[in-house]
């Protein structure tokens, strides 16, 4: 499956018909937010899905499901992992969204991934800003030689156009934050259908019109978080253009933001539209993610933070979350981010890391140990690694059996994201048994199979 090549979309829903989703994501039971309640509760799954690809930072340098392996997987760069990664991403929610959704409705069992394929086609063949190429002398011979181009081909144009951030295959981007908002668009559609409402080309713009308003907001509000220490750093400002470019705003929209950033943006000048938990988190973390690129968090970012925190209307709570899921995606993926041009950094993240790693473990150190004694062979391992070495397979069963554990303990669970690996050594050093740290200090990202 070459993405350079006419007829990938086709290969790709082949492989997907022999190799089907799962009817829930993967990650469904780890819940941070303990008062789950009060959001949705596919959108949180949605969220703890996503967040470890790097899709919701706009950097999608790790596949949804590790253990999947395309045709040709050998070939791909890094422009073809990006579109793997939301094909795969967009296909999986809209599945086990359809399922959540429809769920306990008799005789209902429709071809999931064919409704899926419905809504996506429609939205990247009929949204208002799509691929137009160029009119030139070579592209009208094209068409008067062969036609003009079919559906599949305008789809395929259309989905590598939005994903390269508007540019062609020769362009390699490596960053485009409004995938993320282009996924939850096509979901927005498929629960719009699913209520009655006709897949037409009113309904996309209605869709179209709403996500619009989504991401002029992200834009104020990275402008507005770039101002906050009153200068913008050479590295904030390379990423705020690159969100310009591949908003798909005009260019007059684009002057307005520009002047913007010429004059500095308050908070409560921004206007901030009806949005989903979902599309709420994903704008924390794109503010969270401007303010790390100079490497530190001063007292006036904290601040900043928790009036975005407030005017997004989320819980005070989640905004910790948010930096330790953050911060965990950096540790496991930070290699790969080329926004992040000098690593050094990512130290002091690491630390940070293991201190509030620390912190958490400590004040649940009764139910984490009761936990433990309660998994009989986890016990056994952990006794046994006090008298002799461990074999490489025990160490990997107490890693996983660690973090399946901490998955249900809510103030600990976002430590069991990948990158999380670093909080092995910290519990073992704090547990009330006399292990020995060394023994456990091999990252388990190392040992993931690539995606």
């Amino acid at each position: 499956m070459k993405f350079s090549k006419h007829g990938w979309f086709t290969q790709y829903l082949a492989f997907r018909r022999k190799n089907p989703f799962p009817a829930k994501l993967p990650t469904l039971g780890v819940k941070v937010v303990e008062d789950s309640g009060v959001h949705n509760e596919v959108d949180q799954a949605v969220y703890y899905f996503l967040q470890p690809t790097g899709l919701v930072y706009g950097a999608p340098v790790k596949l949804p499901f590790t253990d999947v392996v395309f045709p040709e997987s050998q070939y791909h760069d890094v422009l073809d992992r990006m579109m793997l990664t939301l094909l795969d991403a967009t296909f999986a929610v809209l599945v086990t969204d359809h399922i959540y959704q429809t769920d306990g409705m008799p005789d209902y069992n429709p071809d999931y991934l064919q409704v899926a394929t419905d809504v996506v086609s429609h939205y990247y063949l009929k949204a208002p800003e799509i691929y137009k190429p160029k009119d030139g002398f070579i592209t009208r011979l094209k068409h008067k030689m062969f036609g003009p181009p079919d559906e599949l081909t305008r789809f395929e144009q259309n989905f590598i156009y939005r994903v390269s951030g508007g540019k062609d295959l020769s362009y390699q981007i490596f960053f485009n934050n409004f995938m993320f908002v282009d996924l939850q668009a096509c979901v927005r559609l498929q629960r719009l259908v699913l209520m009655g409402e006709e897949l037409n080309q009113g309904l996309i713009d209605k869709v179209y019109q709403s996500i619009g308003a989504q991401r002029e907001a992200l834009l104020n509000l990275i402008i507005m978080a770039a101002f906050t220490n009153a200068v913008v750093e050479p590295e904030e400002k390379r990423i705020i253009d690159q969100f310009f470019r591949t908003s798909h705003f005009s260019k007059e929209k684009l002057l307005e933001f520009r002047l913007k950033m010429e004059n500095g943006l308050a908070l409560e000048n921004i206007h901030i539209p009806d949005m989903p938990w979902v599309i709420r988190r994903y704008l924390l973390e794109v503010v969270l993610m401007m303010t790390l690129l100079d490497r530190s968090i001063s007292e006036e970012e904290e601040a900043m933070l928790s009036r975005v925190v407030e005017r997004l209307g989320l819980w005070e709570d989640e905004l910790a979350q948010s930096r330790i899921a953050l911060e965990s995606f950096l540790l496991a993926q930070g290699d790969k981010l080329q926004f992040f041009k000098k690593r050094f950094h990512l130290l002091n993240v690491g630390e940070r890391f293991k201190e509030k790693a620390a912190i958490a473990v400590r004040k649940n150190v009764d139910r984490l140990v009761t936990e433990i004694n309660e998994t009989k062979e986890l016990s056994a391992l952990l006794v046994k690694s006090t008298k002799t070495p461990l074999t490489p397979d025990e160490k990997k069963k107490v890693q996983e059996q660690i973090a399946d554990i901490l998955k249900t303990i809510p103030a600990l669970a976002i430590f069991a994201l990948p990158g999380g690996g670093l909080i092995l050594p910290v519990v073992i050093k704090i547990l009330p048994f006399n292990l020995m740290p060394s023994a456990f200090e091999d990252k388990p990202a190392a040992e993931e199979p690539a995606g």
